[in-house]
């Protein structure tokens, strides 16, 4: 039922109010004149001018008090002064910046004084108590240093070091809101912001419609952020920036408005609460907004009636059993994990790939033979063809799923498909490479005999692409990117072409690029998982060391060879300072053209371009100076080109 209240109405100065200033002893004597005199000039009467007494209320009837007090004075003098009708002008300055913000003050008194004069002023007969006693400002339940830098000494780096520290230990509290009307709501939050109406929706906006009913309920925003990144989204993006429409709340947002709110933790542990500046620890919190036969200046206006029903809004929050239970047994996971019905689809999907069946093997060997020609064509689209056709990901990212989870039956499934994928890719590629008649080797295939560090980290990143995709169906579309990133398939056919053709360096090599892409991809797919909150703590720990050292063994001959890559970039930038210095040789140019691994070192192809014919003793010369510059490791092939 909605009616009209004077719960909030114009303040109007008569001839029989008396008027008060009471003031705080530590006040500069210069500024309580100053003020005093600017009262007197406003109401145009003589003024009472007190020390401030926090259990003083014996003022007259209908007097009016102008007060300059901190926060904890006037909180401790509400209950002794709430039930006289009298009205109070709190003056701000920097002892009470909590009653500037529950009320809607400026933060100087002079503006309060213009507001009193003009006339454009509202009363409130509304106080906010907590547990029994009077509050100012925001109430926070929970983590409250998610949302706001409450005051603490440490150094600002150090608060943040510390927050990022907790930040992967954070799980939500199971708790229980009961409101004024007996209704329960059982939820997980990391933190609940509750206050006054009206000054909980100036706080945050976001959240909050736009009514004329603001001061006459309490309301509270709850916080159940699902993942570490929402967290962080709610320290850095929720609380401040406004949302697209305050008709729909985000995830993770619920928004509760009654004249009493109660706030029980249902674990058996205490709440963390941070009232008027200090935190306790408390078994529940009761939050509510009382009436009172005295009235207090407010800068609200949106207060013109009041709505005596209550405004329940959690359908974002965890309110059934099993996930209270998920997200406050479990810390949050780093991204947020899928829906129940998303688990029961991501698991089957994975089984389903750990079993080869027909279409995996015909599509396999479709693949290899597709790849092993794109190879012999030196052709990137068919290779690029047959990595997208290539099914070999699927039973990889299902045992990285089961090393995760130690789900013995995944892994062995898994394994069994990879294995036999392996031998099937190679036979394939080596009886093609036997039975045709080319045996050079192309520069596609070059290109998968030289696996370094890199290789490596492109595996990882695929790893991480490819379990995001596998557990979350709107970007499961792009994983052919991925399999286009870590080319599984074409390393693999290099080394049956190296079995083909008997050739120990060109299959021991491309060989260990395939071995680089799985190890990277089962590593990183694994944390992948973990972080989404598909597995459990219990295992991680051992399944993150064997992963940890698989990826320890093949990085040692991963890292010879990049070290060879090191070299070459070494070289590269020696002729990139030859081309500014002065050639042995006038009149010449020397450039480098490009650089080749051979199984006896590197071969640095290099034209050394003249107007007119270069002698052999300048050739000599300009060897000699080169070799100097590179290195006696490294090979020089020349080309010498006149220029007319």
């Amino acid at each position: 039922m909605k009616c009209v209240v004077e719960s909030i109405m114009p303040l109007e100065i008569e001839s029989e109010n008396q008027i008060f200033f009471l003031h705080h002893h530590s006040i500069d004597k210069k500024d309580l004149d100053i003020v005093s005199k600017t009262i007197a000039n406003l109401t145009d009467r003589e003024i009472q001018t007190h020390i401030f007494k926090k259990r003083k209320s014996n003022y007259p009837e209908n007097s009016i008090l102008f007060t300059m007090v901190p926060d904890d004075d006037f909180l401790e003098w509400i209950p002794h002064i709430k039930d006289l009708d009298t009205t109070i002008i709190i003056l701000p300055y920097e002892k009470n910046p909590r009653l500037q913000q529950e009320f809607d003050l400026p933060q100087k008194p002079d503006p309060v004084l213009d507001m009193v004069r003009s006339g454009d002023n509202y009363l409130s007969d509304r106080f906010l108590f907590c547990n029994g006693k009077p509050a100012a400002g925001c109430i926070s339940v929970g983590e409250s240093e998610w949302i706001e830098d409450n005051p603490s000494s440490s150094p600002y780096l150090l608060k943040i070091l510390q927050l990022f520290k907790k930040l992967f230990s954070l799980r939500l509290r199971a708790i229980e809101l009961t409101s004024a009307k007996a209704q329960n709501i059982k939820t997980a939050a990391l933190l609940v912001e509750a206050g006054r109406e009206s000054m909980i929706s100036r706080l945050r906006p976001n959240f909050f419609k736009i009514e004329e009913n603001r001061c006459w309920r309490t309301s509270a925003v709850v916080y159940a952020p699902q993942s570490v990144v929402e967290t962080l989204k709610l320290r850095l993006l929720f609380a401040r920036v406004r949302h697209k429409s305050a008709d729909t709340l985000p995830k993770g947002i619920g928004v509760l408005k009654s004249q009493k709110l109660t706030i029980t933790a249902t674990d058996g542990r205490p709440l963390q609460l941070f009232c008027n500046g200090k935190k306790i620890k408390t078994d529940s919190v009761e939050i509510e907004s009382v009436q009172m036969r005295a009235s207090i200046l407010t800068g609200e206006k949106n207060c013109a009636a009041f709505e005596d029903k209550e405004s329940i809004r959690v359908q974002n929050l965890p309110t059934d059993n099993d996930t209270i239970d998920f997200f406050t047994r479990k810390t949050l996971p780093f991204i947020p994990i899928a829906t129940e019905d998303a688990f029961a689809e991501l698991f089957m999907k994975l089984k389903e790939s750990a079993v080869m069946t027909t279409a995996y093997m015909l599509l396999l060997i479709v693949s290899v033979l597709m790849a092993t020609t794109g190879l012999f064509q030196n052709s990137s689209p068919t290779i690029i063809g047959a990595m997208i056709l290539a099914p070999l990901m699927a039973p990889i990212i299902a045992f990285s799923m089961g090393v995760i989870r130690f789900d013995e039956g995944l892994m062995t499934h898994s394994a069994k498909t990879i294995l036999l994928s392996i031998a099937i890719a190679l036979i394939a590629s080596a009886s093609m490479a036997w039975t045709l008649p080319f045996t050079h080797v192309t520069e596609q295939i070059s290109m998968r005999t030289h696996p370094t560090l890199l290789d490596l980290a492109v595996a990882i990143l695929a790893g991480i692409a490819a379990a995001y995709g596998y557990a979350n169906s709107k970007v499961g579309e792009s994983l052919a990117g991925v399999a286009i990133a870590v080319a599984l398939v074409p390393p693999l056919t290099v080394a049956g072409i190296g079995i083909g053709w008997g050739s120990w360096s060109l299959f021991s090599n491309a060989f260990l690029l395939f071995l680089a892409n799985i190890v990277g991809i089962v590593f990183a797919s694994g944390i992948m998982f973990y972080l989404m909150g598909f597995a459990s703590r219990r295992y991680v720990s051992t399944a993150f060391f064997i992963k940890l050292m698989m990826v320890g063994v093949i990085a040692i001959p991963l890292w010879l060879s990049t070290r060879t890559l090191v070299v070459e970039e070494k070289i590269y930038d020696t002729f990139k300072q030859l081309r500014s210095a002065e050639a042995p040789v006038a009149g010449v140019s020397i450039h480098l053209q490009r650089i080749e691994r051979k199984a006896d070192g590197l071969y640095a192809f290099i034209s050394v371009i003249s107007s007119s014919n270069i002698t052999n003793d300048a050739r000599e010369a300009i060897a000699r100076y080169l070799k100097k510059e590179l290195g006696k490791d490294v090979h020089l092939v020349f080309t010498y080109l006149t220029q007319y």
